[in-house]
C-alpha cells in the first residue's frame, strides 16, 4: 500500500494538519487562486482535495466544485463540511493519476504539496498529463507546492512542533536520491504512547515542472512564489506554476 493511501495516517495526523486556521486560510488563498487566471471560471476540480478546505471555500463564491482523493477518511471530512456549510460540492473517490472529469473543467488545482505523490517521474507526468485532458479548450491548471530550492535552504535534521492539547510531532526530514525525493518520517506523541508514519514524494524545481506541463500540451506556464503572484526567488516559501491551455 502507497503511504497516502493509508489513512491511519490520516486519522492520527488530521490535528496537526487541519485546524480551524487552515480552513480560514484556504478562504484567503481562494481568492489568489482565482486572480492568477485569466478566463472566467465556472466548473473547478481539486486534485487531492483533502478535507475539501479549498472545495468549500470555492463553492462559497459561486463555483461548480469536484474534489477528488484517494483516502475515504479526508473525503468523509470534506462531506461533512460541505453538508454543515450547505454547499453543493462534489466529493469523489478517486486517484488523480488517471481520473476522467465527467464535463470540462476550467480551473484544475492541486494544492498544499500534494503533487509527487507517486512513485516514478513517468506517473507524475502523467498527473499533469490527465490534467490537461481535463481541461477545457481554454482552462488552467495550479500547482501550488515547495521547490525544490526551498527545501534545500531550509531542511532541519530533526523539527519539533507542540501543539495546544499536548500532542508533541517531531519530524525527520532528508532530500534523497540526487534530490529528487523528500523523505520525512512523522512521529506524533501523544501522552505515553508514539505513532509513527514515513513518507516520501518527488519535488522539483520551476524548470522541471515547467517542462512536464508544455510536454503535457500547455501553451503558456508562469512560475510565481506565492499565489499573490510573487516573483520566485531564493526567499520563496512556495513554488506555484500556473499553466494555461488554449
Amino acid at each position: 500500500m502507497s503511504w497516502y493511501n493509508d489513512d491511519e495516517l490520516w486519522k492520527r495526523f488530521y490535528e496537526c494538519m487541519f485546524d480551524e486556521g487552515s480552513f480560514k486560510l484556504a478562504e484567503s488563498q481562494s481568492q489568489s487562486l482565482l486572480s492568477l487566471v485569466s478566463h472566467p471560471v465556472k466548473n473547478i476540480l481539486d486534485l487531492g482535495c483533502g478535507p475539501g478546505r479549498h472545495c468549500l471555500a470555492l463553492s462559497k463564491m459561486g463555483h461548480n466544485v469536484t474534489g477528488i482523493d484517494s483516502s475515504p477518511f479526508l473525503l468523509s471530512k470534506a462531506q461533512l463540511g460541505a453538508v454543515n456549510s450547505q454547499l453543493d460540492c462534489q466529493f469523489i473517490h478517486a486517484d488523480m493519476l488517471d481520473f476522467v472529469a465527467e464535463k470540462p473543467m476550467d480551473l484544475i488545482i492541486n494544492m498544499f504539496n500534494s503533487f509527487g505523490y507517486f512513485d516514478s517521474q513517468e506517473k507524475n507526468q502523467a498527473v499533469i498529463n490527465c490534467s490537461y485532458q481535463n481541461l477545457a479548450n481554454k482552462g488552467t491548471f495550479i500547482i501550488d507546492t515547495v521547490g525544490k530550492e526551498t527545501l534545500a535552504r531550509t531542511i532541519e535534521p530533526v523539527h519539533l512542533s507542540e501543539y495546544d492539547n499536548g500532542d508533541i510531532r517531531i519530524e525527520r526530514p532528508l532530500l534523497i536520491d540526487n534530490m529528487q525525493i523528500f523523505s520525512n518520517e512523522w512521529i506524533l506523541i501523544q501522552g505515553d504512547r508514539a505513532f509513527r508514519r514515513s513518507y516520501q514524494h518527488y519535488v522539483y524545481t520551476p524548470i522541471e515542472l515547467s517542462a512536464m506541463c508544455y510536454k503535457a500540451g500547455f501553451n503558456h506556464v508562469e512560475i510565481y512564489g506565492s499565489l499573490m503572484g510573487d516573483d520566485y526567488d531564493l526567499e520563496s516559501d512556495r513554488l506555484v506554476v500556473v499553466a494555461e491551455k488554449n
